[in-house]
């Protein structure tokens, strides 16, 4: 596993593998890094030494009209939102230092890789692009009756944009693709209904069905837009992190650059159907009145989602992929065979989310109240879009197949949730402006998805890698599925009863392991909130108006307070995976002849162009690390105290 850090101002990206704390020790890296440096080092940070700069400007243009037609409300307006986006994002730009083991950190021996543009000067590789976009929508509510209300409506968006990211007449030879594609006429029709009904006097329905867009995708579009820069990579001796080597800066300085982020031909505005219903029941119980129920459920379908593809590996006739044992694709190492990425941005249409939410509440005349809910998620995604860059969101889908990695469950969802929620207020001091108010909010939440992976490395990515990148841990596992499955061979260093033992113990099943369908341990948490409205301004007149001032005194995580062992907060795997298996490809026929610790591991390209068909060629499990799953979180396991002062005028 590899540990990555920003070492210090100026100094570009070091990755050091199987890195010990006192491996820096006596170090040539040991004065060069800050305090904090070293101990994220350590830590395993992944804070990137890249030239980075973002931001964005816009405008809107905003024009409304009501009409009264009898029983009916026509709304319709039109919207434009001018917006221009500067975007300065150059991975590598200040040099990537990879020490591949502890001696060559000691040689001063590491491979360093360098991106920028030709003139080296990376303000020069910025995106400066913008678009205007039309929006225009129509509604009509109409009072079907005293206790029924329906709206009608229709949303329109279009895209208008003159600039183009730059064209590639080699992408386009190659791939059959325009790189210079843009956002210029897309459009969006979005069609809407609602509905509210007063089905009795404490009863009340509504609900609605239709197509919502998810937002401008900016930053994601903004990779196809920055101007394309040149890479070079090469070992070097006595090599300076601080410094990025003369002759790599040369070698970008002569390069061809060539773009590596394009925008699909078909790409579509990203959307979802969505439909609601919502009920709301007033009852009582005995006596006591005022308690609210209420339902509500929320169904969305994925009608196009961001999604992200790699056409060097897809899309050329010389990285056609392999087939690995359990029959998944073996992609080509583009770093091997010195082949750019080219990151396509297109679209899924697949997924579907449901989301329960019940609760209960009441509010009592003797200064009580409370609220208690649960909460369900049954949530399908196809990608993580973790990352600002295209390269980084591909790398980033845990799959078996990031190219198509298909419907899986979400690894931001939260499965379960239950709160309750119980406060109280009360003038202990007689006056009406003096109120004193406690609420406690007590919270039991389900784990952090994750999913067991493969544990790879750029010495052996067993299924491709991209150019330029270290590959992440983000192969989903594959569990044998039985003692003698032919897929398998254990090397001599491998605990297979342990390993068992894990899989049984924290989920997941056999043969390739759907990605987050195991979570780590759930969670609770309470917190404390002390309210004490004091009198008014009274002093500063009339011209604050009605005012009101607030002492707030905010406890989160009360119950650490009380007790240094309780609240405990637990986060799943970091990055979503959880690689406990460090294993090889081999060729089958190299382990009949050889035997398993004799066969040879088959690295770089190797393992596409040997393994042709499933039975050509197995896995050997190595090494099995059975890591925690659950992590206490520094920030969400302390208490925090808060008291501040508010004022409402």
């Amino acid at each position: 596993m590899r540990q990555i850090c920003n070492a210090g101002t100026g100094v570009g990206q070091i990755e050091i593998d199987n890195l010990s704390a006192a491996s820096l020790v006596g170090t040539p890296l040991e004065g060069l890094l800050l305090d904090d440096d070293l101990d994220n080092v350590i830590g395993g940070c992944d804070r990137f030494r890249h030239a980075n700069e973002f931001n964005d400007e816009r405008s809107q243009i905003f024009a409304k009209a009501d009409y009264f037609l009898g029983d009916h409300v026509l709304s319709a307006g039109v919207e434009l939102e001018d917006f221009s986006l500067f975007n300065l994002f150059v991975s590598d730009a200040r040099g990537r230092f990879n020490y591949t083991n502890y001696a060559n950190l000691v040689a001063q021996t590491a491979t360093v890789t360098y991106q920028n543009d030709t003139s080296n000067d990376t303000n020069n590789a910025a995106a400066r692009w913008g678009y205007d976009k039309w929006a225009y929508f129509i509604q009509d509510t109409w009072q079907v009756s005293p206790t029924l209300e329906l709206s009608f409506g229709v949303r329109y968006e279009t895209y208008d944009q003159s600039d183009a990211p730059t064209f590639s007449q080699s992408i386009e030879d190659t791939y059959g693709v325009d790189s210079s594609m843009n956002l210029d006429g897309l459009d969006l029709f979005m069609p809407r209904i609602s509905f509210r009904w007063d089905i009795a006097d404490r009863t009340t329905l509504t609900g609605g069905f239709g197509l919502f867009s998810g937002g401008d995708p900016k930053v994601w579009t903004s990779n196809a837009f920055q101007l394309p820069t040149v890479t070079a990579s090469g070992t070097f001796t006595n090599v300076d992190p601080a410094v990025v080597p003369q002759t790599l800066i040369d070698q970008v300085a002569l390069g061809t650059p060539v773009p590596i982020d394009t925008i699909a031909p078909d790409f579509e505005i990203p959307s979802d159907w969505k439909a609601s219903l919502r009920l709301e029941q007033d009852f009582n119980i005995g006596a006591s009145e005022g308690y609210i129920f209420t339902a509500q459920y929320l169904y969305t379908k994925v009608k196009d989602g961001f999604m992200w593809t790699n056409l060097a590996q897809t899309s050329r006739s010389d990285t056609t992929p392999g087939v690995a044992p359990d029959g998944r694709p073996i992609y080509a190492d583009l770093n091997a065979l010195g082949i750019s990425n080219v990151t396509e941005l297109g679209n899924f249409s697949d997924g579907e989310n449901h989301v329960i939410a019940l609760a209960v509440s009441k509010r009592y005349e003797n200064g009580w109240d409370f609220d208690v809910s649960y909460a369900y998620q049954d949530i399908e995604a196809v990608t993580e879009g973790t990352s600002s860059r295209g390269v980084s969101n591909w790398r980033g889908i845990i799959s078996a197949d990031r190219n198509d990695p298909g419907v899986r469950p979400s690894p931001f969802q939260i499965e379960h949730s239950f709160k309750l929620h119980v406060g109280y207020e009360r003038d202990f001091f007689g006056s009406g402006d003096a109120t004193t108010r406690f609420d406690a909010v007590f919270q039991r939440l389900s784990g952090d998805a994750y999913a067991h992976t493969f544990n790879v490395s750029d010495a052996n990515p067993m299924f491709g890698r991209a150019r330029f990148e270290s590959p992440f841990d983000t192969d989903t596992l594959y569990v044998p599925t039985s003692a003698s499955d032919p897929a398998v061979v254990y090397g001599a260093g491998f605990n297979q009863s342990d390993f068992n033992d894990y899989i049984a113990k924290h989920g997941g099943g056999k043969g390739i392991l759907t990605p987050f369908s195991t979570d780590s341990s759930w969670n609770s948490l309470t917190n404390v909130r002390i309210q004490q409205s004091i009198p008014g301004l009274k002093f500063l007149g009339d011209s604050l108006g009605d005012n009101n001032v607030r002492l707030v005194l905010d406890i989160e995580n009360f119950l650490n307070l009380l007790n240094e062992n309780w609240g405990v907060w637990n986060d799943g795997p970091g990055f979503l995976d959880n690689d406990i298996v460090t294993a090889d490809i081999v060729r089958a026929a190299d382990v009949v002849a050889l035997g398993v610790a004799g066969a040879p591991a088959l690295t770089g390209d190797a393992p596409r162009t040997n393994c042709l068909q499933q039975s050509d060629c197995v896995y050997r499990y190595n090494s099995f690390n059975g890591r925690n799953v659950d992590f206490a979180s520094s920030s969400n396991s302390v208490y925090q105290i808060r008291l501040g002062i508010r004022f409402d005028f």
